[in-house]
């Protein structure tokens, strides 16, 4: 079987790639697909790998297959032309998976890159028929099993542990070693621009909340939840931060969250001494405006949750409290200069 596997490896090498290493166009443009079934924080953790794929193949037409609920964070990284939902049922879904890969079929693309690549997906793209199949899954730190057979470039990272790097980092490294690239500067993935009208909306939050209370100029957002109970921060040492970033700031805090997150929010600000300066936002936001929001505030202190990347690729400072997981390995991709990990609290 490795043998095998080497031949088809070389054939299609040979059939996809030019002399010079670049990809031979079909149809006038390369189209390359890109599946993330993974979470938000994950999704923009890799959006790392589009700055690098922009570089390679400027003109090339990216889109991106995740979960539905997903395409609308998927949509806005910068380097992103499409998103292609794809509605995972979990128990069977063989028809499905069959139906999605006719689809994509149809679709010809050239290359297909997997960030977190499983079984399913596996089989889609190699049932799509497309001719270059990537997997970066040694970005995340574990090999493939029998799903390697159905990969045409399964990609190393030798001399890398990925425990002492972001993964953001850890995700552009790989590829950049695939298209032998020296640049070594990291570069991380970003949101495309607001649209005006979410700007405004944020702006007259903003400002309809300063007209009401005596409120300052300058804000600091929270996000102060997470869906795992072991991730979380006590409401107590919320309130006492908030408090002592007003008096040594002179600034204001935004709350932020979902519907499920009220609660925990009505208690932070009730245990804050300086509850005028408090704004709560929380469920008042769409997807873009948390965007926009992010990048009007100075700052954001988040648990290890999605939020923490989510104003990072709008361009904001993040400082994330970690409980349990690795900071050096799940830190939000700022730029390199703004990166100082702290110890556990």
């Amino acid at each position: 079987m490795p043998a095998l596997q080497h031949i088809f490896r070389h054939y299609a090498r040979k059939k996809c790639y030019n002399s010079s290493g670049k990809f031979r166009k079909r149809n006038g443009m390369i189209k390359i697909l890109v599946d993330g079934l993974m979470h938000v924080g994950d999704i923009l953790i890799s959006s790392s790998v589009f700055p690098v794929l922009k570089k390679a193949y400027p003109d090339a037409k990216i889109t991106y297959l995740t979960y539905g609920n997903l395409c609308a964070a998927a949509q806005m990284i910068e380097g992103v032309d499409d998103v292609y939902a794809y509605d995972y049922k979990s128990g069977g879904g063989l028809l499905q998976g069959i139906q999605v890969a006719r689809d994509l079929r149809k679709r010809h693309y050239d290359i297909g890159i997997s960030l977190d690549p499983r079984e399913r997906i596996t089989l889609i793209k190699w049932g799509a028929g497309i001719p270059v199949r990537i997997s970066l899954e040694r970005a995340l730190g574990w090999d493939l099993g029998w799903e390697r057979h159905f990969y045409t470039e399964d990609l190393p990272l030798e001399g890398w542990d990925v425990t002492k790097h972001r993964m953001a980092e850890s995700f552009q490294e790989i590829l950049r070693r695939y298209f032998h690239e020296s640049e070594k500067t990291f570069i991380p993935g970003r949101f495309k621009p607001s649209a005006a009208e979410d700007m405004e909306a944020i702006e007259n939050m903003l400002s309809t909340a300063q007209a009401n209370k005596s409120m300052k100029k300058r804000h600091i957002a929270f996000c102060f939840q997470t869906t795992m109970q072991y991730r979380d921060w006590p409401v107590e040492k919320f309130s006492e931060l908030a408090d002592r970033l007003v008096e040594a700031y002179d600034v204001n805090i935004v709350l932020t969250g979902i519907t499920s997150h009220q609660d925990k929010g009505r208690k932070i600000i009730a245990g804050m001494k300086h509850r005028e300066a408090a704004l709560d936002l929380i469920e008042k936001t769409s997807f873009r405006q948390l965007i926009a929001l992010f990048r009007k505030v100075d700052a954001l202190v988040s648990l290890d949750t999605g939020s923490a990347h989510i104003a990072a690729a709008a361009g904001c400072p993040v400082v994330t409290i970690f409980t349990f997981n690795s900071p050096e390995v799940y830190q939000a991709a700022v730029e390199p200069s703004s990166v100082e990990p702290l110890p556990y609290i």
